[in-house]
C-alpha cells in the first residue's frame, strides 16, 4: 500500500505524457496504429515511445491487436481533445500545477500565508492565468470548467426551484452555461452573469453578462442569486466577504444559492481534492459545519440541502439555500 502511495506519480506523469504526446487523437477502439506509425505522426522517439506505449497497455488504457495498438473502451474519451477527462489531465497534470505541489509541505509553515503554487510561481494562480504567455492553459481549465458546469446544469436546475422567478443572477458565473439552460427552461426570467470580463455589458443567447468583481459590489435586487463552485476557491475570511457582498445586494426576499461540494467524513477523494484546492489557491472544500459558520457570520442561516447527485472530484455536489438573517 505505501509503495503503491509513493510510486503512483508516475503513472500519472506517463498519461500525461501520452495525452501530450497527441498519440489518443490517432487511435480509437476501432482505428489502431503501430508504434512505427505513432511515433512518426508524434514526432518522438521511437524506443522510448514504445515503453511508454506498452506501459499505457499495462494500465489499460491502451490494447493491442497484431501489432497495432487501440484505445480500449474504459478510455476511448482521450481521442477526443475536447473531452471532459482530456482536459482534467492537461489541466491538472500540466507542469504548472504539478510544480505547485513541490511547494506543499512548504506552505504548511505557520510563517506562510501563500499558497503552494503562489510559493512555486510567486503569484495567485489567477493571476497568472492572466498572461498572455499563459493563454494555453487558461484556455484549456476555462473549457474544462465549462465541460463540468454543463454536466452539472442537469442535475441544477432539476432542483432549483425557480417557478415564479422573475431574476436570476450567477455570481462569478464565467461563459454563462447555467444562465443559459436556465433561460432555456424558463425563458420569462431575467438572467444575468457577473464576472470579471474585458468589456462592461454585452447580451448573448438571452443572457446579459456584467463585469464585476465579487469582492467589491454585486448588482442588488435579484430574486435569486447564485454562487457556484466558488466559495471553495478561497479561504473562510474571504469567502465570507463574498457571502456578504451578496447579503447587501439582496432584499428581504431574494434567495441565495451556494452550489459547492460538501464534504463528508473519511471521503478520501473528498479529502484529496480539498488538498487540490488548498495547493492551487488555498482554497478549501468545506462540511457542512464549515458552511453553517461562514453563513452566520455574512448574516445568513442555511435554510434547505439539496443532493444534486452529482460528483467528478470525490465528495457530492450540493444545492446549499441560504436566507438573510439579519
Amino acid at each position: 500500500m505505501l509503495l503503491e502511495m509513493i510510486t503512483a506519480y508516475r503513472r500519472s506523469n506517463a498519461l500525461f505524457a501520452f495525452v501530450e504526446s497527441k498519440a489518443p487523437l490517432y487511435l480509437s477502439t476501432q482505428d489502431g496504429k503501430t508504434a512505427e506509425q505513432l511515433t512518426q505522426l508524434c514526432h518522438v522517439s521511437q524506443d522510448r515511445f514504445h515503453r511508454l506505449l506498452n506501459y499505457m497497455q499495462s494500465l489499460n488504457v491502451l490494447t493491442k491487436k497484431e501489432d497495432k495498438f487501440y484505445l480500449t473502451e474504459q478510455y476511448s474519451s482521450l481521442s477526443d481533445p475536447d473531452s471532459l477527462e482530456t482536459l482534467h489531465i492537461k489541466f491538472e497534470l500540466s507542469p504548472t500545477c504539478w510544480n505547485a505541489w513541490s511547494q506543499y509541505s512548504a506552505s504548511l509553515s505557520k510563517m506562510n500565508s501563500k499558497s503552494a503554487f503562489e510559493l512555486n510561481h510567486y503569484e495567485t494562480f489567477f493571476d497568472y492565468l492572466s498572461h498572455e504567455n499563459n493563454e494555453a492553459l487558461k484556455n484549456t481549465f476555462d473549457h474544462l470548467m465549462t465541460k463540468i458546469t454543463n454536466a452539472m446544469n442537469k442535475h441544477i436546475i432539476e432542483h432549483l426551484p425557480l417557478t415564479g422567478i422573475s431574476s436570476f443572477i450567477d455570481i462569478g458565473g464565467g461563459q454563462g452555461s447555467l444562465a443559459k439552460n436556465i433561460k432555456i427552461h424558463y425563458p420569462q426570467i431575467r438572467c444575468h452573469v457577473m464576472d470579471q470580463y474585458d468589456f462592461t455589458r454585452r447580451e448573448s443567447e438571452g443572457v446579459t453578462f456584467i463585469n464585476g468583481d465579487f469582492f467589491s459590489v454585486i448588482p442588488p435586487e435579484y430574486d435569486v442569486y447564485c454562487i457556484k463552485n466558488v466559495l471553495h476557491n478561497w479561504p473562510d475570511n474571504q469567502a465570507i466577504d463574498i457571502l456578504k457582498n451578496c447579503h447587501k445586494a439582496m432584499n428581504e426576499n431574494s434567495v441565495l444559492y451556494v452550489i459547492d461540494m460538501l464534504k463528508e467524513q473519511n471521503d478520501a477523494d473528498a479529502e484529496s481534492f480539498d488538498l487540490h484546492m488548498d495547493t492551487l489557491l488555498s482554497g478549501k472544500e468545506r462540511y457542512r459545519s464549515e458552511f453553517e459558520f461562514i453563513a452566520k457570520q455574512a448574516g445568513f442561516a442555511i435554510t434547505d440541502t439539496h443532493n444534486l447527485n452529482f460528483s467528478l472530484t470525490g465528495g457530492s455536489q450540493y444545492l446549499i439555500e441560504m436566507k438573510k438573517q439579519n
